[in-house]
């Protein structure tokens, strides 16, 4: 656990010196490189130690091979993805979503998308999944072996919602639709919820091979298709 923690205080950190990427991330260090970097370390170090208190594992397990678990799934939601985009709401999406995949190179997308996805896992999984999971654990009394799983995906599906409520709907609050809040679920909440179970059940690193992978296979496909 301990190499684990280290390769994502070092990544997690090295990401949030170029960018926030994170609306209250980004809020909560008041443009400060220096603040970034304090601030994602100290969520990673404190999402570790709730996940050593309810039995989360930083290191793949659960299967010989749990990186193929996380690479089967980044393939997976990207097709997910690309069907959703490209044919079921393709004449929905907004002209300045479809302009990204027409003006921005596909290197630039990489990157971009990669490394947003990186620290995105690491504060909404490691951190606020992780806590969540915990102070449920404390405040029920339960040991987290014997929890409910029902409490546990609500709790999954709360910090994708928290994610996407502060990052996707609130920045186009005035925009909102039922048609909209609809395409958000199938297209931000469902995958993420998926990246959660993925890190309960496979560890946190097979989860950040599926959503950083992801879009290694995802902006290629929008490309073409967008």
């Amino acid at each position: 656990m301990r190499l684990a923690l280290v390769a994502i205080l070092l990544i997690g950190m090295a990401i949030a010196a170029i960018a926030p990427f994170d609306v209250a991330f980004a809020a909560a260090t008041f443009g400060s490189f220096r603040a970034r970097i304090g601030l994602i370390a100290v969520l990673a170090l404190i999402g570790a130690f709730c996940a050593d208190r309810v039995g989360l594992r930083l290191e793949g397990h659960g299967t010989r091979w749990p990186m193929l678990i996380g690479v089967a799934a980044a393939i997976a939601v990207a097709a997910y993805v690309a069907v959703l985009d490209g044919v079921w709401f393709r004449t929905t999406l907004p002209i300045s979503y479809i302009q990204v995949f027409e003006t921005t190179a596909l290197r630039d997308r990489l990157l971009y998308f990669m490394l947003r996805a990186f620290n995105e896992n690491l504060i909404y999984r490691l951190f606020v999944f992780s806590t969540l999971f915990y102070l449920i654990s404390v405040v029920t009394g339960v040991e987290a072996n014997d929890l409910p799983p029902g409490l546990i995906w609500c709790a999954m599906v709360a910090t994708q919602i928290l994610n996407i409520g502060m990052n996707v709907i609130a920045p186009s609050w005035a925009a909102l639709s039922s048609a909209a809040l609809f395409y958000d679920a199938l297209r931000y909440v469902a995958p993420g919820v998926l990246w959660a179970w993925l890190y309960w059940r496979f560890g946190f690193l097979t989860a950040e091979v599926a959503s950083v992978g992801c879009h290694v296979f995802l902006q290629p496909a929008l490309g073409v298709l967008l």
